[in-house]
């Protein structure tokens, strides 16, 4: 029987924000039963009474509201939180800290008066569940998700398409309010030079908040003139050295963030191969993640805007020291991404280096700052503490090219002074390079060097001291914060085979060559080849001379292994095999 609405009726649904439609249907099951007050007061309480079919019904509408305090709220959405990282550490070990850095940058869309686009990566070796967080958010409402896109799909000027049809296919719009999904960049960072650096050109400008507009031969004048705010997360294995460049030259404004490699025992591993129910655990944490999102938009205090819960910001409330770390942090990544240019002169010479481009702090600052409103705002807080730390710092020291994050964290664990063949023994990279990365650390204003004595009466060595400006990040403040929060310490994680990941990708983030110098894994251990040497005709290993000369099966002639396995017809010829350098 079909139940008119009064006016009052209809009045009452839009104060408490209710679908009209949702409340006819359910009244409808009452027969019309006019027990006003008790009706209502049952509906706002989400505890709505009828058959099987009116539950099916509501829950496919827009919940509603619940009348409650915003400390109950609080108290509801800990609880769900709590739950998500239970379900999610039970059901797919591994995926909570990316999932945990996805929910810091979607909330930062619900910060009333936030207006600054947000980009953050997630770095990983394959299997690292980078795609697999943003794969539970594909259908979660304001979300736009694409596997692939070009730089010039934020503002189309195909030739194909009519200029009046072209608004239906810029991707720009479709991110406005919305949280961007791009799990695979690889091919993006990939691109050669010219159309990388265009590719970043664009992303930059459109992550400056403030639309864009370009112009072609083909359709003229086309963009958006107007604020478009949007976060985004996307993935990639790492990011190649020249990426860093050309964002420092443009103004970085991408962040990172680097999850440490899952490792897995036998057992583990034959569990999975013999367990049919990946999709089962998956949607056991995807369904914990709505749950948690739906209390989320319950928020009393909420204001809807643009289909967002908008949650206003209680800045008097900030913990003071915690902004401070935020600050440090911050001036900390402007000299991580700094550019400088450095060259060498003959072996064992001084390396030379050009003034370094730095950059100010200020919206390195508050993009921290948002990232961590973001994450207290995921746990119900709308006020930052110590807590929220963790991720910034986890974003700070995966922002930058590794070889310097590796010698930096070396630096403070030897309480703020390195020696050559400390950093050589310890990252196990040649006398060379360690050189060359110290020089360039010196370039952008983080350490001194000096020479001092070597160990047992040795030859006198290079050392670098950590400068005055950064020696808070030797206190037992920030050791305390980094050692407390930091993934690394996560026991899920092996720390060794972590180690060797990290090893294989900084040779992806090493320094500049100046055409002289290749660096590539051969057997796990890192090589080097000087081109400066017009007698070197093949690859010279660092390590040779720690091996022990072997006899050739040929000539019988007595050499280092490197040498007899590249004997070809007892003359010492390289064999034409490819290899990957990364200059």
């Amino acid at each position: 029987m079909a139940i008119e609405l009064t006016e009052e009726d209809k009045l009452w649904c839009k104060q408490n924000h209710i679908p009209i439609k949702q409340f006819q249907k359910v009244r409808e099951l009452f027969n019309g039963d006019d027990t006003e007050h008790k009706f209502k007061e049952l509906f706002i309480q989400g505890n709505n009474e009828g058959n099987g079919e009116a539950k099916q019904e509501t829950k496919q509408e827009e919940q509603p509201r619940e009348n409650i305090s915003f400390e109950e709220w609080q108290i509801k959405l800990n609880e769900k939180y709590q739950n998500l990282i239970n379900v999610s550490n039970e059901e797919l070990p591994g995926l909570w800290p990316s999932l945990e850095f996805e929910l810091s940058v979607r909330d930062i869309l619900n910060i009333k008066d936030c207006t600054l686009p947000f980009a953050g990566i997630l770095l990983g070796p394959p299997g690292a569940k980078k795609t697999l967080g943003l794969q539970l958010f594909r259908k979660i409402p304001n979300t736009f998700y694409t596997d692939n896109f070009s730089a010039r799909s934020f503002v189309s000027h195909s030739t194909t398409v009519k200029k009046e049809q072209l608004p239906d296919i810029d991707m720009l719009p479709k991110i406005k309010d919305k949280f961007f999904l791009t799990p695979e960049l690889a091919p993006i960072f990939g691109k050669k030079d010219e159309e990388l650096m265009e590719i970043l050109s664009i992303i930059t400008r459109i992550l400056d908040g403030h639309g864009f507009e370009s112009d072609t031969g083909a359709h003229g004048h086309r963009g958006y003139p107007e604020d478009i705010m949007f976060t985004w997360v996307g993935a990639a294995v790492d990011i190649p050295y020249k990426v860093h460049k050309f964002l420092g030259a443009r103004g970085a404004k991408l962040y990172f963030y680097r999850l440490p490699l899952i490792t897995k025992s036998d057992e583990e591993y034959m569990d999975e191969m013999t367990e049919d129910d990946f999709d089962i655990r998956t949607k056991r944490t995807q369904d914990a993640l709505i749950d948690y999102l739906d209390i989320f938009n319950r928020c009393p205090n909420g204001i809807k805007e643009k289909n967002l819960i908008k949650i206003q910001w209680n800045g008097g409330k900030d913990d003071k020291e915690s902004l401070r770390v935020i600050l440090k942090l911050a001036k900390l990544l402007a000299h991580f991404r700094a550019v400088v240019s450095t060259w060498g002169k003959d072996k064992d010479e001084d390396y030379e280096h050009a003034f370094a481009t730095i950059e100010d702090p200020t919206r390195a600052m508050i993009q921290l700052r948002n990232l961590a409103r973001g994450h207290a705002l995921s746990q119900g807080r709308n006020y930052i503490t110590t807590e929220d730390m963790k991720i910034i710092i986890e974003t700070v020291f995966s922002t930058a090219s590794l070889a310097r994050v590796r010698i930096f964290e070396l630096l403070l664990e030897s309480e703020g002074k390195l020696t050559t063949s400390r950093i050589v023994e310890s990252l196990n990279i040649s006398d060379d390079t360690a050189r060359r990365t110290m020089t360039e650390l010196q370039a952008i204003g983080l350490v001194d060097i000096q020479e001092v004595q070597g160990s047992h009466g040795g030859e006198p060595q290079k050392q670098i001291e950590l400068v005055n400006q950064f020696r808070w990040f030797l206190s037992k403040e920030f050791k305390i914060l980094n050692d407390s929060h930091s993934a690394r310490k996560n026991s899920v994680f092996d720390e060794q085979k972590n180690h060797n990941y990290s090893m294989s990708i900084l040779l992806n983030s090493v320094l500049p060559r100046t055409g002289t110098h290749y660096t590539f894994m051969s057997g796990g251990k890192l090589e080097e080849y000087d081109s400066r040497n017009n007698e070197q005709e093949e690859i010279i290993p660092i390590q040779i001379q720690n091996s022990p000369k072997i006899e050739c099966p040929s000539c019988g002639e007595i050499d280092y292994p490197y040498y007899i396995k590249r004997h070809n017809g007892c003359e010492r010829q390289t064999p034409k095999e490819e290899r990957e350098y990364i200059k």
